[in-house]
């Protein structure tokens, strides 16, 4: 293998440092311009920022050539382990390969044996449920081929029994069926007798009931008959008394109702006259009210001329009290 070598990367400098920068900031952070027009203030401030202008573009200036270096570094170095990388990737490939066939090999031995002995197991757990025997997958497993043998052979027994024991019940059960079958079909041949014989009363008595029925129709038909003509008979002789009744009742109203309008007549000609003779007896006092209320409303109407606020609402009452007097005398007339 042809060996390469390569430089190693200068150590980072730059023409300023943080000691230097440190001292920059004491010193600057100081300028402040506290007059706008003050000249010298400005120019400190100027010169002292393009100072920091020329630290930071110098140092950017340092950074990019000090990567030109790196960048180169980093390429070559990445080239170098490409290649050994993959001169070294076949015998690695190769080696991998080795391995696998005994590693796969043997982990296909195992996963067979596992299946076969998982089968096994499987079949005698199936073999044991035939019988009704079921016990739990890893107590079965657990069992040597004796044991197993052994309990195959108790449950096989046992299940035999118990088939030949559900057999004669199945038996019995299909013997007493039987029977209560033809117990059934006896019964039911009685119950069909004993419907067909109340059937016929039925009939009878129906046929007896319908006739019965018949002769109550016709009597009741005969009863409605007789008492519909019996409420015709005094519907009609309530309808002529009620018109005689009505025709005395109208006759007697008529005469009341003369005799009212007579009486209302004669009572309001009366009221009418004395109340002509009450208002010409009265007339001349009226006469005498209306002249006295001329005067008051020609007083009201021509009242004194005063000043004050408290003299105005006197004035005002007093007029308001002569109108409520002057409305009483009129409305008395």
């Amino acid at each position: 293998m042809n060996e390469k070598t390569f430089e190693t990367l200068p150590p980072v400098r730059y023409d300023a440092n943080l000691a230097q920068i440190a001292k920059l900031k004491e010193k600057y952070m100081l300028l402040k311009i506290t007059d706008l027009n003050d000249k010298e203030q400005f120019d400190a401030v100027h010169d002292a920022r393009m100072i920091m202008v020329k630290v930071r573009t110098t140092t950017d200036k340092q950074r990019k050539k000090n990567n030109e270096a790196a960048n180169k570094y980093v390429k070559d170095n990445n080239a170098a382990a490409k290649e050994i990388v993959e001169a070294a990737a076949p015998i690695e490939t190769h080696l991998q390969t080795e391995e696998d066939k005994v590693t796969k090999e043997k982990e296909r031995i195992k996963a067979e044996e596992v299946r076969i002995e998982k089968e096994k197991i499987q079949g005698r757990v199936d073999a044991l449920q035939a019988v009704k025997v079921v016990l739990p997958f890893m107590d079965v497993a657990t069992m040597t081929d004796d044991e197993y043998a052994t309990v195959l052979k108790q449950a096989t027994e046992a299940f035999e029994i118990e088939l030949k024991r559900i057999a004669e019940e199945e038996a019995a059960r299909n013997a007493l069926a039987e029977k209560l079958a033809a117990e059934k079909a006896e019964n039911d041949r009685i119950r069909e007798e004993n419907d067909r014989i109340r059937e016929e009363q039925e009939a009878k008595a129906k046929a007896l009931q319908e006739k019965e029925d018949a002769l109550k129709a016709k009597e009741k038909a005969l009863e409605d008959e007789k008492k519909a003509e019996k409420e015709r008979k005094d519907r009609e002789a309530f309808e002529k008394q009620a018109a005689e009744d009505a025709k005395i009742q109208a006759e007697k109203d008529a005469k009341e109702k003369a005799e009212r309008e007579a009486k209302e007549k004669k009572e309001a000609e009366e009221a009418e006259k004395a109340e002509t003779e009450r208002l010409e007896a009265l007339k001349p006092d009226f006469e005498r009210l209306s002249v006295w209320g001329g005067k008051i409303k020609a007083i009201v109407d021509a009242p004194p001329e005063v000043k004050t606020k408290e003299a105005k609402e006197e004035l005002e009452a007093v007029t308001n009290a002569f109108y409520v007097v002057l409305e009483a005398i009129v409305e008395g007339m």
